[in-house]
Formats: C-alpha cells, structure tokens, sequence
C-alpha cells in the first residue's frame, strides 16, 4: 500500500478511538455523579410515594368502570352513522383527476 493510504487510516483510526473514548469517558463520568447524588432514602421514599400513586389511579379507574357498569342499562342515542354524500369540492376532485388519466378500462 501506498504511505499516504497508511497514512489516512492511521489517522481516521486514531481519530475515531479519540472519539470512542470521549464518548466513553463522559458516560462514565455521568454514571459516577448519578451514584454519588443519588441517596437511598430518597429512592425509597419515592417508591413508597409511587405505590400510593398507582393504588389511588387504579381506585379512580375501577370506580370510573363501575359507574359505565351502572349506566348502561339507561337508555342513550345513537351516533349518526357517517354519510355517504360527496362533497363538492371532493366531486370537482375526482372528476378533475378522472379526466387528467383518461378513462378507464
């Protein structure tokens, strides 16, 4: 191989692992902050405090449940099925492309 190939290789290579290793490094660095800030007591506190959480939204979801469970023998009306009218504009639409493309077989 010629010296200046061995020579762009050699530098994309050492380029690369700088790069690699900044990436590396810093990824370490926020690791070890995360550990050292982070205090037990506060974790399991907030674990405490999310199992409250879940308990009351899922009391909300149940008791939300049990009041469509009690509604539905009441009577309601019916949505409106979709219409299957065109509008104008998706008429001139249509018509415009069926002309642009010629009939169809």
């Amino acid at each position: 191989m010629s010296s200046d190939l061995l020579l762009t290789l050699q530098i994309t290579a050492v380029g690369m692992g700088l790069v690699f290793s900044a990436i590396i490094l810093l990824w370490g660095l926020m690791s070890l902050l995360v550990r050292v800030t982070t205090s037990r007591v506060k974790a399991q506190i907030s674990q405490e405090e999310d199992f409250d959480k879940k308990k009351r939204a899922a009391a909300v979801a149940v008791a939300i449940e049990l009041s469509k469970l009690n509604n539905m023998g009441q009577l309601h009306e019916f949505p409106l099925p979709a219409t299957a009218l065109v509008s104008a504009w998706q008429a001139v639409m249509r018509t415009s492309m069926l002309t642009k493309r010629g009939p169809r077989r």
